[in-house]
């Protein structure tokens, strides 16, 4: 799928507001999308369009579960190199509608052999974290501890 239509297809479902931090949003508004890595995109697009709940990754107050600048206060605090998903814009932490997070991480773990690309999920906390990095993947599922 072309990145403009990929896009235009994301946002009947999501506002940019929702996936980046209100820094990034400031400066770059709109543009934003075009930051993103296609994979993670098509992934959270199919994500969406599959289990058809609502997906909520920046709400209610919380700004930093999508992508995180050098001005957000989880990564200018770091003293080591941070290179995770959410400054490499392939990376969020999401919540789907009806669905505690262990609930959900299992029904992806189900239609992994569906899933447009491999992924890596964060084991153990109350939000499903969801990226694509390749670091210590193995298979369309890896499991990693935060």
């Amino acid at each position: 799928m072309n990145r403009e239509t990929l896009t235009q297809q994301l946002k009947g479902y999501f506002d940019i507001k929702e996936l980046v931090c209100p820094h990034v949003y400031q400066v770059y508004g709109e543009l934003s999308w075009g930051f993103f890595r296609e994979d993670y995109l098509e992934t959270i697009l199919f994500l969406r369009r599959h289990f058809g709940v609502k997906m909520y990754c920046n709400y209610a107050g919380l700004t930093q579960r999508g992508v995180r600048c050098n001005m957000c206060d989880l990564v200018r605090t770091k003293i080591k190199p941070y290179p995770s998903g959410h400054v490499l814009w392939c990376a969020g932490d999401w919540t789907f509608e009806g669905y505690e997070a262990e609930q959900m991480r299992q029904e992806i773990k189900k239609i992994a052999h569906l899933l447009p690309y491999p992924i890596r999920l964060e084991r153990s906390v109350t939000w499903v974290h969801i990226d694509t990095l390749a670091y210590g993947r193995i298979g369309k599922i890896t499991e990693f501890n935060g």
